[in-house]
């Protein structure tokens, strides 16, 4: 084969194998689409394709607020121990996708025993401490459904009521 044959041919099977991986790339992701459309929970609307199902019409959800049961702890105190009742509300433009989030309660319960367990009273009554209160609590929650699928659609974490008795 001459070096002008060769030329040529090598063009021409580098176009053929541009357009059939092109073909199959696109007839994969129209025939994932139209499987995905006729399904509820279609192929890809956990996939990090889910762009290409995905309903928004442009409109952006709003958020729904989830309130989780209420959390009630023991403090140490210098005299005595007290109680903090802590109620706590999760973001979510997905409120479908966290239904059974309460499910996973005796995690939170867990996480906000650990994350108040080296806190005493005197500790939580400190002036400006909510704002580091809320990170925190923000933190273990999130850290609490960190190998479930709910954190992905977890917006934020709010404080709702705090109370110390």
């Amino acid at each position: 084969m001459s070096a002008k044959q060769f030329i040529p041919m090598f063009i021409m099977i580098l176009l053929t194998n541009i357009l059939v991986t092109g073909g199959i790339v696109f007839g994969g992701i129209m025939y994932l689409k139209s499987n995905s459309s006729s399904e509820p929970n279609g192929l890809l609307t956990k996939t990090p394709l889910a762009f290409l199902v995905s309903k928004s019409n442009g409109q952006v959800q709003m958020p729904s607020f989830r309130s989780l049961e209420k959390v009630v702890l023991s403090i140490k105190g210098a005299k005595q121990n007290h109680f903090l009742m802590l109620e706590i509300a999760v973001e979510t433009r997905y409120p479908e996708a966290i239904e059974n989030i309460n499910d996973y309660m005796p995690v939170v319960h867990n996480s906000m025993i650990k994350l108040f367990s080296d806190k005493t009273y005197e500790d939580i009554q400190q002036e400006g401490v909510i704002d580091q209160l809320q990170q925190e609590v923000k933190q273990s929650v999130l850290a609490a459904f960190d190998k479930t699928d709910i954190l992905k659609n977890i917006d934020d974490v709010l404080l709702t009521k705090f109370v110390v008795q």
